[in-house]
């Protein structure tokens, strides 16, 4: 499997990870990101860039920041972007030197400051406001300390970052006037085992009343929502995990609001087939779709397909199915799919790439909300990961509305709002056909015609 995905953002070579950055101004949305400028293998990172009018149809642009081996930096880390009261956009992110220098990422990592240039195509970072542990920690030393995500709160700003402390998992708070000079107010949430095991790419958010946390411990995604205290610290009342994937393709998501007011949120979906496979390919990593976060009746978390990656697919009208198998797509390598109803069995949605029968994905869903990506038959490569992914999704007196996106060796499953990802890695998938099974009376649609969405600089 060497095709790039279709609709899936990745620029056309090469290694990336994390969404960075993200941010709305005048219009364009602006996506930074985690890149390798010379290898498909991580190493060497730089901050790759993208913009769009729609979040699908992405213009591949130069890099935006190398770092700055003047000062001492070999790697610029993850971070995010905040638009200012100013209208200034100001990029936060976490500065990695070397081990000798003490400026490693597992005890000497610095918050650095970046501004985006004239030309708003390029950053310059600066390290005049420089956060370092444990000079704003006092007596604390927190381990794994990165990847700030910065919103405005209250007419000041909060920022978060991730780490460790005491070997247990944690999201802290800082506080700012100006964007440019922070007070450390202390943990946010912090997990309950000390497995040595640290948590990065802390996202917070409000929605309506309510804050939310996001962060990837080294599997899957997790989200706290609640009422944020005082103190800082977060009285959580939901609990979840944003997408089971974890590093088999949903990981270290990135959220921010648009000019529209939406809560968007940004994954990278990693490879799970090797490094020779990379190596081979020339490239690693993709974007995952984008999606738009909600509360749920509860109060709980959940997530929508941003409408504007719809609108890439031609014609979805909707067609009765009967009891039975049917043959959604002959075509289905790239397509989107969906059905909806009431289920009292479960409901199959079959990718098969090979003619006898062999090599195939398949989604099941069933009546109490399991939802399972089997790729026991994916791919016929050794060093393809064909675990099972699944999770439970909230249905109500039966009722689904299912969303399904497959993208070549991409899967992204959404049912009621809970979403699924996985890689797979078919041999050949030219003339891949996407079946649906049911014992019950549903809807559904498909599309597999797509508008071109991504352009090089």
């Amino acid at each position: 499997m060497k095709k790039l995905p279709a609709y899936h953002y990745r620029p056309q070579k090469n290694w990336i990870n994390d969404p960075n950055g993200l941010f709305q101004q005048d219009g364009w949305y602006h996506m930074f990101f985690q890149h390798n400028p010379n290898a498909p293998q991580w190493g060497d990172i730089h901050w790759g860039h993208a913009r769009s009018r729609d979040m699908m149809h992405w213009e591949t642009l130069p890099i935006a920041m190398a770092p700055a081996l003047e000062k001492g930096e070999i790697h610029c880390f993850s971070g995010s972007c905040c638009v200012g009261y100013d209208g200034v956009p100001r990029v936060y992110y976490t500065s990695v030197g070397r081990t000798e220098d003490h400026r490693d990422s597992r005890d000497g990592a610095e918050q650095w400051i970046a501004f985006l240039n004239e030309d708003r195509l390029t950053l310059t970072q600066t390290d005049a406001y420089a956060l370092l542990d444990p000079a704003i920690h006092g007596d604390m030393h927190i381990r794994a300390w990165r990847d700030p995500h910065v919103i405005r709160w209250q007419g000041g700003y909060l920022m978060a970052l991730g780490g460790m402390q005491d070997g247990r998992g944690c999201i802290t708070a800082y506080t700012s006037a100006d964007g440019l000079h922070w007070t450390y107010r202390g943990p946010i949430l912090q997990s309950d085992k000390q497995d040595d095991v640290s948590w990065e790419c802390p996202n917070i958010f409000a929605l309506g009343d309510k804050f939310g946390v996001l962060y990837s411990p080294f599997a899957e995604v997790q989200y706290a929502i609640g009422t944020l205290n005082d103190d800082f610290s977060l009285s959580v009342e939901h609990t979840g995990v944003i997408d089971p994937a974890g590093r088999q393709g949903f990981y270290a998501p990135q959220t921010f609001v648009d000019e529209q007011g939406r809560q968007i949120l940004l994954g990278w979906m990693p490879e799970c087939d090797g490094k020779a496979a990379a190596m081979a390919k020339g490239w690693s990593g993709a974007m995952a779709l984008p999606r738009v976060m909600q509360l749920s009746e509860t109060g709980d978390l959940c997530c929508t397909i941003l409408p504007e990656a719809l609108a890439i697919a031609g014609d979805m009208a909707w067609n009765a199915l009967a009891p039975g198998q049917t043959t959604l797509s002959e075509h289905a390598a790239c397509s989107f799919a969906r059905i909806r109803g009431c289920i009292t069995q479960p409901v199959t949605l079959t990718m098969a790439t090979k003619a006898d029968g062999s090599e195939y994905s398949m989604l099941t869903l069933s009546p109490d909300g399991t939802l399972t990506l089997d790729r026991s038959h994916s791919s016929a490569s050794p060093d393809a990961n064909r675990s099972p992914i699944a999770c439970k999704v909230p249905i109500k007196d039966g009722k689904i509305d299912l969303f399904a996106a497959f993208d070549h060796s991409i899967i992204e499953c959404c049912v009621n709002g809970q979403w699924l990802s996985g890689r797979v890695y078919p041999e050949n998938d030219d003339h891949a056909v996407l079946l649906v099974k049911t014992a019950d009376f549903l809807e559904a649609a498909c599309c597999d015609q797509f508008q071109q969405v991504n352009q090089l600089f």
